[in-house]
């Protein structure tokens, strides 16, 4: 039993580390966000963010762990972060202010948010249609 358990992710052993890559730049690009726009003093966006990136971490726990339904809850949570990022660029950005106690200055935020929305977008069509990611999905794996 103990040898079925071992080597049950041999087999795709390529795409596992592959798809730990990909969970762990996931990870740390959306902590980099929400840090942003902590940084930006945009708080609402900081607590929607946070909810987010909660929400794209428990589905991520269970594409890592074989359910292929959560493969494609992810692509959309990712999907959800790219259009809201839009959403922020076209309508919310406008109309704010900046706050004299800002870390980072506002005007950097539409590179860093088109950057991610970006990012994001492509990320989105990777988990969805990426035979690699797929496949990682179906055996499941941990992220050491």
């Amino acid at each position: 039993m103990l040898d079925v358990q071992r080597n049950r992710s041999a087999k795709n052993r390529e795409e596992i580390e592959f798809a730990r890559k990909f969970m762990w730049a996931h990870m740390i690009f959306g902590a980099g966000v929400m840090t942003l726009f902590l940084f930006h003093a945009v708080f609402s966006w900081f607590a929607g963010s946070l909810v987010w990136y909660g929400l794209s971490l428990v589905v991520m726990y269970g594409y890592m762990n074989g359910r292929q339904a959560c493969r494609w809850l992810l692509a959309l949570t990712f999907f959800a972060g790219s259009v809201a990022g839009l959403y922020f660029l076209s309508r919310v950005l406008p109309a704010i202010t900046e706050p004299r106690a800002a870390l980072v200055p506002h005007a950097i935020i539409p590179l860093w948010v088109g950057l991610a929305n970006l990012t994001y977008a492509v990320a989105a069509l990777f988990v969805s249609f990426s035979p690699r990611i797929r496949r990682a999905g179906e055996t499941g794996f941990m992220l050491w």
